[in-house]
């Protein structure tokens, strides 16, 4: 979850059309959506069932941004998915096939560096204005400028210095390298623009006037119609309809990437109306607002207690022969979509036993409850690529302590939380792959349930411990503080995860506070520094991937020079993992492959400081009488327009 993600310039992002009760995992929790397999869609088209006007979804928990170029979070990236589109999206449920949303149709070429994307011709966002190939050519530069949300996924092949971009002085927040499109500095050239010989002030240059023209976009302007149509930067375009993309190395994800909302196309009109594009810099209308493409608009801004979706009356899908669309092209037949944001539980239960809402988060401890209620329907799709976590912080006390780290691990058991907690919705794993992604190694074990091992690592680290049978061990060791165990307020799953991890490690000596919090009040402690009493030490977190290959979650969970503050809840820092995953990017052989994750595997079980809990079952809590509901891995949240 890259998207509940809780990374800022790193995804949750995950794109486009499902209803899942899904522990979907955001950023140190796991939240559940309703999912529902391809095969049981149906577009209104092709059904005589009448669609209700209108549907409450109860969900939890709000969300925290809608701009594609800085949105993290699950439930953004859910309204996302219905209010905005991008190129493409992946193919039914598949995972490596793909289908055009925006695009028409598209090519690569042979050296996998260079992709030529057609659009659908009279393309229009919801207000009616054009959406053509400048809009494309405007939107990823936007997300490569603004250097936010999940952008580095896209920027590591779009962006100078083989995408690490340029550290400068230009940013407004000075937080990390500029993300600088490859050859936007001589398309500006082309345009008329000059330069200083000194590179350094030349990318700085380039990157203001960037953001100066992204501001100003016009794109009937013949200045800008100059830089955009240079053919050698990463995005051109070629006439009205047609973009091209040229990444600067062959990236087998690449598609992949840009099915997680990257590259979504925004209004320039809509942006630039509302404080336009700065370096480094979030966009605080766009953040909670909303003007896309795709079959709904956002009515309400971010903020409340609910949004709504009304149907795009002006949706330009609407006008392809049905037998042309993909599934995510489909015209939507219900109108009107509240989400209510419930973070009671027992409301989200009463709520779709009485009919009030038609889609709710139910989490698994309550299921019991619905599971053979009139009405409603519980479905189970299989393992997801979602997973969920303790994550430990190294760098403050007594986690800086190898020893401590190894007490937590051989002292929780996660098989009692799969059963107890999550009933058999779950499985084991080794991270920071889990079993649905390519390369995962179930050779590769963990570490074993021992809380006589655990007592034995804290001895030897020094503390003392006391037994709740009244045992002491190793006296004269110095006491170790209560632990302080984060996780996100209103979640009941988290809760009672929290309360078994909290008697596990009692039995071992072990004092945990139970410390539940807001998700946006863990998301913003997440940017503290790590040695911050502010950073979340010691928290269940979790993550659900952008896209559905292992370089996401590897970079998410463990990439901290790119990305610390944007994903990484454990403030992991290994030179050793960032040198694999920059080489597990760069190459497609499978061989070398399942060496760079086998040994990014063991490396970070040799660090300790993620104890793998879950991998996650995709479930579905839904009125009987609803309809429609498709399906695939990457999606967040709900696809509503397929309904009915």
């Amino acid at each position: 979850m890259d998207w509940l993600r809780n990374d800022r310039s790193g995804i949750a992002r995950v794109a486009a059309a499902v209803i899942v009760v899904v522990i979907l995992v955001v950023a140190g929790a796991a939240y559940f959506f309703v999912v529902l397999p391809s095969s049981h869609t149906t577009t209104a088209s092709t059904t005589s069932v009448q669609a209700p006007a209108s549907i409450t979804v109860d969900e939890i928990p709000a969300p925290v941004s809608v701009d594609p170029a800085s949105s993290y979070d699950v439930p953004g990236g859910e309204i996302m998915q219905n209010v905005y589109q991008g190129l493409v999206f992946y193919n039914g449920r598949s995972g490596s096939s793909f289908v055009g949303v925006l695009a028409e149709n598209w090519t690569a070429a042979s050296n996998g560096l260079n992709y030529t994307f057609n659009l659908w011709p009279s393309e229009t966002f919801s207000n009616g204005a054009a959406l053509n190939a400048s809009t494309i050519w405007y939107s990823f530069y936007r997300t490569m400028i603004m250097n936010l949300g999940i952008s580095s996924y896209i920027s590591q092949v779009l962006a100078i210095n083989g995408g690490a971009g340029f550290t400068g002085n230009v940013s407004s927040t000075a937080k990390g390298n500029i993300r600088l499109p490859f050859g936007a500095q001589q398309a500006l050239a082309a345009g008329g623009y000059t330069f200083s010989s000194n590179q350094l002030q030349a990318d700085q240059q380039a990157a203001q006037d960037l953001a100066s023209i992204l501001s100003n976009f016009n794109a009937a302007n013949s200045t800008i119609e100059t830089i955009m149509s240079y053919p050698h930067q990463a995005v051109s375009v070629s006439g009205t309809d047609q973009v091209n993309i040229n990444l600067d190395f062959s990236y087998a994800d690449f598609l992949q990437v840009i099915s997680g909302g990257l590259g979504d196309a925004v209004s320039p009109t809509f942006v630039d109306s509302h404080g336009g594009v700065q370096i480094d810099t979030a966009n605080s209308y766009v953040t909670d607002n909303a003007l896309g493409s795709g079959p709904y608009t956002l009515t309400t801004p971010l903020g409340g207690s609910n949004v709504v979706l009304v149907a795009n009356a002006n949706y330009w899908a609407s006008k392809i022969p049905a037998s042309q669309r993909s599934v995510w092209l489909t015209p939507p037949s219900i109108k009107t979509v509240v989400i209510d944001y419930q973070s009671s539980e027992a409301t989200r239960v009463a709520d779709i036993q009485s009919g009030h809402a038609q889609i709710s988060q139910v989490e698994i401890p309550d299921l019991h409850e619905v599971a053979n209620y009139s009405g409603v329907i519980i479905h189970n799709w299989g393992p997801t690529p979602t997973i969920d976590f303790l994550a430990i912080d190294a760098y403050q006390y007594p986690y800086n302590i190898t020893g401590v780290r190894l007490a937590l691990e051989y002292g929780v058991n996660a098989s009692q939380i799969q059963h107890e907690v999550y009933a058999g919705y779950s499985q084991p794993y080794v991270g920071p792959l889990d079993p649905a992604m390519a390369y995962y190694n179930p050779s590769i074990q963990g570490y074993p349930y021992s809380p006589n091992t655990a007592i034995q690592q804290l001895s030897q680290a020094g503390f003392r411990v006391a037994l709740p049978n009244g045992t002491v061990i190793n006296s004269g060791g110095k006491a170790l503080p209560a632990l302080n165990l984060i996780f996100t307020a209103g979640s009941a799953a988290d809760q009672e995860e929290a309360t078994v991890i909290q008697s596990q490690l009692a039995a071992i000596g072990v004092t945990v506070n139970l410390a539940p919090e807001a998700f946006t009040t863990i998301v913003e402690d997440e940017l503290n520094p790590a040695n911050s009493p502010n950073y979340p030490a010691f928290q269940i977190a979790a993550n659900s991937v952008v896209f559905v290959g292992p370089s996401d979650p590897s970079a998410y969970l463990g990439n901290c020079p790119a990305r610390c503050h944007h994903g990484d809840p454990a403030y992991f820092n290994n030179t050793q993992v960032v040198q694999l995953i920059n080489e597990a990017i760069h190459t497609s052989n499978p061989t070398l492959l399942q060496q760079y994750y086998n040994n990014m595997t063991n490396i970070y079980k040799q660090q300790a400081q993620y104890v793998w809990l879950d991998d996650f079952t995709a479930y579905t809590v839904a009125s009987s009488s609803l309809q429609g509901f498709t399906w695939n891995a990457a999606l967040l949240g709900n696809f509503y327009a397929t309904l009915y």
